[in-house]
């Protein structure tokens, strides 16, 4: 298929909207869905004499706009690991972010960074869900671990992404969505992540390149 910022799925003739900005739109709830943002990593590196520009976290979040912007959803759903490690200046920088945003419900499905923040959720305007989330019939949890083929399952966590070998043994990962049956894996939404390639096998990939997607 042709690249193209936006591909919708269905399942059960339910629409799903798969963006090439690392996210996916619920029209039914009018619900922008995204995973692993891993707010705070910048500025964990940082603190430890590594220099990464907080530039990262700053396109991140204006990438989000973005998302926000086009599909004007009313309420975002973050399937787990929001954030990194700690508390440091990239969440105050989000926490500026999030203020323009007031009357925009942020849902977070608890991710394994995210259980141990020490962090006032409430603070930042962030409503925790359980680890398992369920809202109009679709479940959302932040790492999958088993299929049920009675239920439509979103997740995160490993970071997905899809290998493209050429001639001499060069190769190229980009990050995809990966679908199966009963399943949707979320591309990390952060760019400052590595990615999983091995978890594609016998499943649709949709590849996220110069933002566009392609299927494979």
């Amino acid at each position: 298929m042709p690249g193209t910022s936006n591909v919708t799925i269905f399942y059960k003739e339910q629409p799903l909207v798969l963006s090439a900005g690392r996210a996916a739109y619920w029209p039914a709830e009018k619900m922008l869905i995204l995973s692993d943002l891993h707010l705070g990593k910048t500025g964990y590196f940082r603190s430890h004499g590594i220099p990464v520009s907080s530039g990262v976290l700053t396109d991140d979040l204006r990438r989000l706009a973005d998302l926000i912007r086009e599909f004007k959803p009313e309420q975002v759903l973050v399937t787990g690991d929001m954030f990194h490690h700690r508390f440091n200046n990239d969440i105050l920088l989000f926490k500026s972010w999030r203020q323009s945003y007031p009357a925009l419900p942020f849902l977070l499905v608890p991710g394994n960074h995210d259980r141990h923040m020490d962090i006032d959720y409430a603070e930042l305007d962030i409503t925790v869900t359980p680890e398992t989330y369920e809202c109009g019939g679709f479940h959302f949890i932040h790492e999958m671990r088993n299929t049920h083929a009675d239920r439509f399952t979103i997740s995160g966590h490993v970071h997905p992404g899809y290998r493209i070998s050429g001639k001499a043994k060069q190769s190229l990962s980009l990050p995809c969505f990966i679908r199966s049956g009963h399943h949707l894996i979320l591309p990390a939404f952060s760019q400052f992540t590595g990615l999983y390639t091995g978890a594609s096998a016998g499943h649709t990939c949709y590849v996220i390149s110069d933002n566009k997607l392609f299927e494979f």
